[in-house]
Formats: C-alpha cells, sequence, structure tokens
C-alpha cells in the first residue's frame, strides 16, 4: 500500500500548507471531531487499509467498534436514502447537513488516525467538488477571497486508480465503494484472509 501512504503524505502537506499559509481561517485543533460525524464513503484501498488497521486494535476495541458501527450503517443508510430522493444543490444539502458518527471515534479521538481517509485528512481546508466549492462550517474562510483549493475530484480518480491493486489483495472489494462501518465490519469477517496479507 506505498502509493496510498503517499497520496495520505500529499494530502498531509497540502493539508499543512493551507494552515501554515493561514493559521487563522483552519478551524481545526486538537479535540474537534466535526469531520468524525460526516457522511461519505471509502474508496477499496481505503477500505483495505482500516480494515488491516481495525485488527491491529485490541479485542475489546474492536468489539466496541463494531457494536458503534451497527448504528452507524443505518444512520448511513437513512442519509443516504433522504440524500438520494432529492436533486442538484438540496441532495448536497442532505448529504452536508448528514451527522453520521465515526465508528473509530472513542472519546474525542480517532483509533485508527494514522490510517484516516483523505477526506479526514483534507476535512478542514478548501475543496473544490466538480465546480462547487465546498468548506468545513468551523472554517474562517473569508467569502470572495482567493485560497489554495484541493480538487477532490482529481483525489478519487487517484483513488480509484489504486483500485486494481486493492483487487489483486481481496478481489472481492473490487471497484465497491463503502463505509467505514462497513469496511470495519470486512475487517472482522475477513480476518484470516486479512491477516495473512504482506501490504
Amino acid at each position: 500500500m506505498a502509493e496510498l501512504e503517499a497520496l495520505r503524505a500529499r494530502a498531509d502537506a497540502s493539508f499543512a500548507r493551507v494552515a501554515a499559509e493561514h493559521p487563522q481561517a483552519v478551524a481545526c485543533r486538537p479535540g474537534c471531531d466535526d469531520c468524525c460525524h460526516a457522511l461519505f464513503d471509502l474508496s477499496p484501498a481505503e477500505a483495505l487499509s482500516l480494515a488491516l488497521g481495525f485488527l491491529e486494535l485490541p479485542r475489546q476495541a474492536r468489539r466496541e467498534v463494531l457494536r458503534r458501527g451497527e448504528k452507524a450503517a443505518q444512520l448511513f443508510d437513512q442519509a443516504m436514502a433522504a440524500a438520494l430522493a432529492q436533486t442538484g444543490e438540496e441532495r448536497l444539502r442532505v448529504l452536508s447537513a448528514a451527522r453520521v458518527p465515526c465508528p473509530l471515534l472513542d472519546q474525542g479521538r480517532c483509533l485508527l488516525y494514522a490510517r484516516r481517509p483523505l477526506t479526514c485528512r483534507l476535512y478542514g481546508i478548501p475543496q473544490n467538488i466538480e465546480g462547487v466549492s465546498r468548506i468545513c462550517h468551523r472554517a474562517r474562510f473569508q467569502p470572495g477571497q482567493t485560497y489554495p483549493t484541493v480538487d477532490l475530484l482529481r483525489v478519487q480518480m487517484e483513488l480509484e486508480r489504486l483500485g486494481g491493486l486493492t483487487a489483486y489483495y481481496v478481489p472481492s472489494l473490487a471497484n465497491a465503494r463503502r463505509d467505514v462501518a462497513r469496511a470495519l465490519a470486512l475487517g472482522s469477517s475477513h480476518a484470516p484472509v486479512l491477516r495473512a496479507l504482506k501490504v
């Protein structure tokens, strides 16, 4: 998974650059967990990475994560159904307003922080999603001013390119996107196979 690590490093560098250039605008601080309640899914490569990380957690922690994951998966499905019933900007509004707590969030911290998805790594800085600018509602970037912006579609294309490598290791992951809860459940259900991987 060296390519995924390289992509993560680039995302972290982009975030660090924007935070250094605009410290008053980036609201991300220790203890802030707003991005831990956002609605998003994972590419196969990120799902595999989280599943592998999940297996490294202590047994009791894995049980608690799976318990929280059951509720998170239900909330994810409900929010997605509500969003898909809408179109255009209203769909984006519903998706942005959805609050699904990540099952990896434990007392305000991420249990797999080093493996956190790119969505989490980039959440607090300006993003361009198919020509539409998006920003964390806690950020203090000023309207009408120009800031460095991440092209999220390009990031997603990079992740999709890694899908072939992921399918090589776990064929059932090919081209399937999952929410965090189901990626972690995959770690539980495919534990013997995943533990045998050398990635």
